[in-house]
């Protein structure tokens, strides 16, 4: 690995030619004071200046944005689809992860905190749309050497980019090689009436991946323009597991001693063209079409010895998936005068899903247990078509939309029929924005919006657990039965600039959602299990608050804080909340300059607590802070240098569910804390 990225780093600076170093200015002001929409805009400049690995890593910084280990990217504390997350306005495909994502094929990402007829309305707590990177107006070479390191193990990284311009051409490509390497100590208790175990246990997670982003764009003399932009990524992961089981009370678990091994193969592969015509009177027709494909293979083997008995259990699994979609879409837009402007186009998507799990098990002899053999197929198609006017009038902006979206679904397994859904959703969109004195603005909006049940929890494939099945540790199953949540939504927020790059920013929403997808927990058999199902209602509602002002000439701060609140209906209290929410995430920073040198630290909070999806079933989510800090040295207009300790308290993290059905069960998994040391260089090479 080492050596491909000495190699690498040789061959990129071969490759320079002296050309002058381009800037790019940031337009978030700009675009968060002039849409009419609440949007806030993490420009390119604010990714590069961070060092961050990942665009997930960036998020985190905006207010009322957390990221969680299982639930992903959560707007407003919601998880597990609440936020669409969409790439270059088109929805991200199935198998596609922020974490593979490097913020250097990144040219803006844009926070919509209410729906959007053109962008959709499958967000139900909010949009991101990540904006990939364009060409700049003159040639540009950068390379970025990178390393982390977490519990003594050491992840490097390595980026180079090209952007170029002439005669009516264009281009941009940039590359990314990197390895994580995230060690993870846990201890988990699990405990019962009349039983009480612990179990150390020790994950070493591997992964290795090469990202390839690529637009090539022409412009005629006409003004038409034609880009393809591919993005590729090749990955591999190793994850190796052991633990071992210690009895204080009661019977031991299934097995006293594990250890197990997982690998993964895949590649994801994203290509889409546009065309953009431009017609008289400012009009514009934009075309796209696109594919993508992320095929993975998958083993696992499993070795679990019992405290008491002849021998090990032995597990061996074979899988494979095979993601295959594409995308279209076009859009008119056109002034009409008076302050009037219309957008009107459509949309669709196609996705289909095969996969296979082959599961062998052999006995302490070697003999063979069992063999399963299964495989499941699933399709999700969706069709679109809205409308949108944008009109101003002396202080006061309007935008009136409406979006027309149908879903079908399609899952089953090759014993079964296939199970399908039809689903249909109108939602209209009203947004209102009053520039006030000063630069300010004052907003309010409604609309409807939805949230489709994904690939995953569909496809009824069942997820085993390894070692000691219970109520707190279930196997899980998709529903192909699941339908749409839908939901009416209120937002509403005032953005006061009181003085010079200043903002005071407040704002409120409210959601009523129906069809929500909570957990069922079921006994088949002597197996527990978890199955996705459609239960009732939900309201919810928030409050974000934010601040960004300079203190001094050097020195400048900004500081944000997000209340969530929900309830289930179905679900009797207290802490039934919705998606495990998160009641309160905050963060303060403060941002240190001097001619070629900068210190930033900054300080995240993340409540934790109860959370009831079912009548027995609690979960109990870790209170998290985190402190960050980091240097930059400008050692000349093309060199920098960063170093920087991330989690610098590292706390020991502590989650926990508790079924409480006729007999109570507890499990407890406490994660170890750690510090990381990120190293940085980047050379501009022109």
């Amino acid at each position: 690995m080492y050596k491909i990225f000495m190699l690498a780093a040789a061959l990129a600076s071969q490759a320079a030619s002296a050309q002058q170093v381009i800037e790019i200015k940031s337009a978030k002001l700009d675009q968060r004071k002039e849409d009419t929409a609440s949007t806030v805009v993490l420009s390119r400049e604010e990714l590069a200046a961070h060092g961050d690995r990942t665009v997930a890593d960036a998020l985190r910084r905006l207010p009322g944005i957390t990221i969680g280990d299982s639930a992903g990217i959560r707007m407003r504390g919601l998880g597990k689809g609440y936020t669409q997350i969409l790439l270059n306005g088109q929805p991200a495909p199935n198998g596609f992860s922020l974490d593979s994502l490097p913020p250097e094929v990144i040219e803006r990402v844009e926070v919509l905190r209410t729906a959007s007829a053109v962008l959709g309305t499958q967000g139900i707590a909010g949009t991101i749309n990540i904006v990939l990177r364009k060409s700049v107006s003159r040639g540009n070479r950068e390379i970025q050497l990178g390393m982390d390191s977490l519990h003594g193990a050491w992840s490097p990284r390595l980026a180079v980019q090209s952007t170029g311009k002439a005669d009516g051409w264009s281009h941009n490509v940039s590359a990314v090689l990197s390895r994580s390497s995230t060690p993870a100590e846990r201890s988990i208790t699990d405990s019962a009436p009349g039983m009480l175990r612990t179990i150390r246990s020790h994950e070493n997670n591997v992964g290795d991946s090469l990202n390839l982003s690529t637009r090539l764009g022409w412009t005629s003399a006409g003004g038409d323009s034609l880009a393809l932009h591919t993005i590729a990524t090749v990955n591999r992961r190793d994850i190796g597991y052991h633990s071992q089981e210690a009895v204080q009370l009661g019977a031991p678990g299934d097995f006293a001693a594990v250890q197990s091994r997982f690998r993964m193969r895949g590649h994801f592969l994203r290509s889409e063209l546009t065309w953009q015509r431009s017609l008289g009177s400012g009009a514009q027709w934009e075309l796209k079409i696109g594919g993508n494909t992320a095929p993975r293979d998958t083993d696992f083997d499993f070795v679990g010895l019992p405290l008491a008995g002849p021998g090990p259990t032995v597990r061996h699994v074979d899988g494979d998936i095979r993601e295959h979609g594409f995308n279209y879409g076009g859009k008119y837009s056109h002034p009409l005068g008076n302050g009037h402007a219309l957008v009107a186009g459509w949309d669709g998507s196609a996705l289909d899903r095969m996969q296979t799990r082959i599961e062998h098990e052999y006995n302490h002899a070697g003999a063979l247990n069992f063999l399963r053999d299964d495989r499941y197929d699933g399709r999700i198609g969706r069709l679109a078509a809205f409308a949108q006017d944008e009109w101003k009038r002396d202080a006061d902006s309007w935008s009136a939309g409406l979006r027309w979206e149908t879903m079908r679904t399609d899952a089953h397994d090759r014993n079964t029929a296939p199970v399908r859904q039809r689903s249909t959703v109108v939602s209209p969109v009203l947004e209102w924005m009053r520039k006030l004195p000063g630069g300010s603005q004052l907003r309010a909006g409604a609309s409807r919006s939805y949230k489709a049940p994904n690939m995953l929890d569909l496809i009824p494939r069942r997820f085993t657990s390894d070692n000691n099945n219970s109520p707190t540790n279930p196997d899980t199953q998709g529903n192909p039965s699941l339908r749409p949540e839908l939901a009416w939504g209120f937002d509403a927020g005032i953005d006061y600039y009181f003085a010079k790059d200043s903002l005071l920013s407040a704002s409120i929403y409210a959601r009523d959602i129906d069809n929500v997808i909570l957990p069922t927990l079921y006994r088949d058999g002597e197996r527990w299990v978890s199955m996705p199902a459609n239960h009732g209602g939900a309201r919810v509602h928030g409050l974000t608050l934010e601040l960004r002002s300079p203190l001094t000439a050097s020195l400048s701060m900004r500081a944000n804080a997000t209340f969530n609140r929900s309830r289930l209906d179905s679900v009797p209290g207290p802490d039934n909340r919705l998606a495990a929410q998160t009641p309160l995430s905050s963060s303060a920073a403060l941002s240190y300059r001097h001619a070629a040198f900068t210190l930033d630290a900054e300080f995240s909070y993340e409540a934790g607590g109860p959370s009831r999806d079912s009548a027995s079933f609690v979960s109990s989510a870790p209170w998290q802070r985190k402190l960050d800090l980091r240097a930059t040295w400008k050692l000349s207009p093309r060199q920098e240098f960063r170093l920087a300790l991330t989690d610098v308290l590292h706390p020991d993290r502590a989650s926990s569910d508790r079924y409480e059905g006729l007999a109570w069960r507890q499990t407890t998994i406490s994660t170890r804390g750690g510090t990381t040391l990120r190293l940085n260089y980047k050379q501009n090479l022109n």
